[in-house]
């Protein structure tokens, strides 16, 4: 009777534990089938960079889209932000800046309740 008191535990303990991990992704399935882009476009002024987001499956959560510029007079960052609600099978810009500066990083995140599902950065 004693050797079943333990085992009895082990069992509750891990019915508890597969249950809690597996209630935070109820609405977020498997990461994959998201995707992130910047899209460099050369423009009369300078260089277009365009972020944007796809997802085969619903998408809520939040982005960052930060472009650090460079040049002789020294370098700026352009910060962008905010929240994504993406529909299964959309496509959607979610940032957009126009630099004169040839010299780049531009890092694009994608965040859901999950953590990071999408990271993409460039350099020119």
């Amino acid at each position: 009777m004693l050797k079943l008191a333990p085992l009895a535990a082990i069992a509750a303990v891990t019915a508890c534990a597969a249950q809690t991990q597996t209630l935070p992704y109820t609405d977020y399935p498997a990461y994959s089938g998201v995707s992130c882009d910047i899209r460099e476009t050369r423009t009369a002024h300078g260089t277009r960079l365009e972020a944007t987001a796809q997802t085969e499956r619903w998408l809520r959560g939040d982005y960052d889209f930060v472009i650090t510029a460079a040049g002789s007079g020294g370098s700026s960052d352009i910060g962008q932000s905010g929240p994504v609600d993406l529909a299964a099978g959309q496509r959607d810009t979610v940032g957009l800046a126009e630099i004169s500066n040839r010299n780049y990083r531009a890092v694009l995140t994608l965040s859901d309740a999950g953590g990071v599902v999408c990271r993409r950065e460039i350099r020119s």
